[in-house]
């Protein structure tokens, strides 16, 4: 048995069921466990703490895999992954596109499983899971049984963890870009080229919202990616959709999901950067009745938490200046690092100095396949409101 214990004192203290174990709350390690090992964690008073595996090239050198004393083996893989898939089947009623395995979340840290109707994607990004790969491929196609397996396993997160990225099939080649359906709307998602796995399965809840927009709407869509924000609005009577994102291949996809939708005459996409354009609609004079600000992590750590809040408080500023009396903002964040008592702070402030009052008829969290662990704050990070927003 390979065992790491954790230092005494308050070095070594634990987060109560938090699988992440830093470099800096370990005691000198037995050369001879390598990186990738499993080990056991003990504690500074002897006791057993959890099986996990070791990388020392990162600054979480150990992620916990079980809190109990079981053997880390293929069926133990196999069972993991079959039970996150058995929590998900409630799902299937109203979209094919699903979040199967979230990492820590389901007790799997590393592992990333999402499936687009007859397609699983997976993404490794920890060492630990890289070594136990052959037995993570087994149990995904024994318990999903896709048609299609594709790993894209690319993440700045392995280069931490000292690995290379791989994009590749593993079996027969399916589409690269494959239809899937969300309620009522049905969207094309590349899974080889698009941003992660192709699409932001955990708006889903978010998404489905804007089903009840009122007829006749006018919408400025920020940060649009392919469009799924304006093809529910659309689909729901929405009169005229702008999106707005800075990549044309997302756009492309975009103009081909709303085509798909039959609302493609609603909907008109612009490339380029959407705070410049938001401030240029601003300086225009121009109104929507609805704008959405689903932008990408400003915030890639703690540090950068005050210049990121500042850029998220200038844009929802000129978005509730942007709107008409009474209109709605739907302002996200997804980052971990940006915690909602800040978040919430920033739209105050930001009301403040548009001379706004804010009414919440909505507060947005992360869809039911992304699901949260309390002792694991980390799994929470997506954040967002539907906002009414009047003048003073």
């Amino acid at each position: 048995m390979k065992i790491i214990r954790l230092k005494t004192g308050r070095h070594g203290i634990l987060r109560t069921g938090h699988p992440w174990i830093y470099k800096r709350q370990l005691l000198k390690v037995d050369p001879s466990i390598r990186p990738g090992d499993i080990v056991s964690l003990i504690n500074s008073e002897n006791k057993f703490v959890g099986k996990g595996y070791y990388n020392p090239k990162s600054e979480i050198s150990i992620r916990i895999v079980s809190f109990g004393d079981e053997t880390l083996n293929k069926q133990f893989f196999y069972n993991r992954v079959k039970g996150a898939i058995e929590k998900r089947k409630g799902l299937l009623v109203k979209t094919n596109a699903y979040r199967a395995v979230f990492s820590e979340a389901d007790g799997l840290p590393g592992l990333i499983v999402d499936v687009y109707s007859d397609t699983a994607v997976f993404q490794i990004l920890t060492l630990g899971m890289e070594k136990v790969k052959d037995s993570l491929i087994e149990s995904i196609k024994t318990v999903l049984n896709p048609r299609y397996l594709y790993e894209k396993s690319k993440s700045p997160f392995r280069k931490l963890e000292g690995l290379k990225d791989i994009a590749m099939w593993h079996g027969k080649t399916g589409d690269a870009v494959i239809e899937i359906f969300e309620g009522k709307a049905f969207f094309l998602v590349d899974i080889v080229n698009g941003h992660k796995t192709g699409f932001y399965l955990d708006q889903r809840n978010s998404r489905l919202a804007m089903q009840g927009v009122p007829k006749g709407k006018k919408i400025l869509d920020l940060f649009c990616y392919t469009g799924a924000f304006s093809v529910h609005a659309a689909i729901s009577g929405a009169q005229k959709m702008l999106g707005v994102d800075i990549k044309d291949d997302w756009l492309e996809l975009g103009r081909k999901n709303a085509e798909l939708n039959k609302v493609a005459e609603k909907i008109e996409f612009i490339q380029g950067d959407a705070f410049l354009i938001l401030k240029n609609i601003y300086d225009a004079g121009e109104l929507f009745d609805i704008i959405i600000i689903d932008p990408p992590s400003f915030l890639k750590s703690k540090e950068s938490l005050a210049s990121a809040s500042k850029g998220y408080k200038e844009l929802n500023l000129i978005a509730m200046k942007t709107l008409t009396e009474g209109g709605i903002l739907a302002t996200f964040s997804c980052s971990y690092n940006m915690p909602n008592e800040i978040f919430s702070k920033i739209l105050k402030e930001a009301a403040i100095a548009a001379k706004k009052k804010i009414m919440i008829l909505k507060r947005c969290h992360q869809a039911d396949d992304h699901p949260i662990v309390r002792t694991i704050p980390e799994t929470e990070y997506l954040k967002g409101y539907f906002l009414k927003i009047e003048s003073i």
